[in-house]
Formats: C-alpha cells, sequence, structure tokens
C-alpha cells in the first residue's frame, strides 16, 4: 500500500522521518503534513526501535562493578580524591539501601468509652463540683 502511494515502507525510514510522520522527498527535506492514514504503522515501527533498542543495550552486572570498586579501593595508586569520592558514593548507596524506619507507635488515649459517659463528666470540673454542693441546678 505505501509502495502504491509513493512511499518506500515505514520500516526503512530513519528516525526524523519517523518522528515527522513523513518521508523525505525527491530534494532529502520532509515536508507537508503527515498523512493520517500511516499514524499507525508510524507508531508501531517507533514502539518496535523502542523495544529493540531497549533490549539490545547492555544490562549493568553488579557483580563486575564491585570488583571494579574493590580494585580501586585497596590500589595503592589510587589518588586520594577519587577514593573520597568513592567513599561518598558508598554511603549515599547505604542510606538508599537503607530500609526506612518503621513509623513511631501512637496510641491514643483510650478516654472513657461513649456508654459510660453521661452529663455530669461533661462539665467543667467547677461546675460539677457547684452542682455536687447543690448551688447550681
Amino acid at each position: 500500500m505505501l509502495i502504491e502511494a509513493g512511499y518506500k515502507p515505514v520500516s526503512e525510514w530513519d528516525d526524523e522521518e519517523l518522528a515527522k510522520g513523513r518521508p523525505r522527498n525527491s530534494r532529502g527535506s520532509i515536508c507537508g503534513r503527515a498523512p493520517s492514514w500511516l499514524k499507525e504503522h508510524i507508531e508501531a515501527e517507533a514502539l518496535r526501535r523502542l523495544k529493540e533498542t531497549t533490549l539490545s543495550a547492555p544490562k549493568p552486572r553488579p557483580e563486575v562493578l564491585s570488583q571494579v570498586l574493590l580494585a580501586l579501593a585497596t590500589n595503592p595508586e589510587t589518588p586520594a580524591d577519587l577514593l573520597a569520592m568513592l567513599d561518598s558514593a558508598l554511603a549515599r548507596a547505604k542510606q538508599r539501601l537503607a530500609p526506612d524506619p518503621p513509623p513511631p507507635v501512637r496510641l491514643k488515649d483510650p478516654g472513657i468509652p461513649p456508654a459510660l459517659v453521661n452529663d455530669e463528666d461533661r462539665m467543667p470540673r467547677y461546675l460539677r463540683d457547684a452542682h455536687d454542693d447543690g448551688r447550681v441546678s
């Protein structure tokens, strides 16, 4: 369908053509609007390239990295400023990896259960005393 419309296949487009949604013309420039009927083909190709790039990237290997850092730290020829950088990086890594302390446990004051509260318990002390003495009814 693309060849019939005069376009090369989307898989052969470079990254700029893919980003603009249109292939280059005979002069090598990209001009005009992107055809709407190509949108899903362009998105599929962009996703395919992203997956391919992501999966082909080298994976970090912590065991190799730790061996290199250990060799640097134990080598007597390692400059002091590099050792200081290694120490600060190690301290930051330990801080990030340390588990967060649990939040402090706060006990609520249970107070008086609502079923046992009467009107006299709700009164301020001076009114309660005056009520008990019969000065206030």
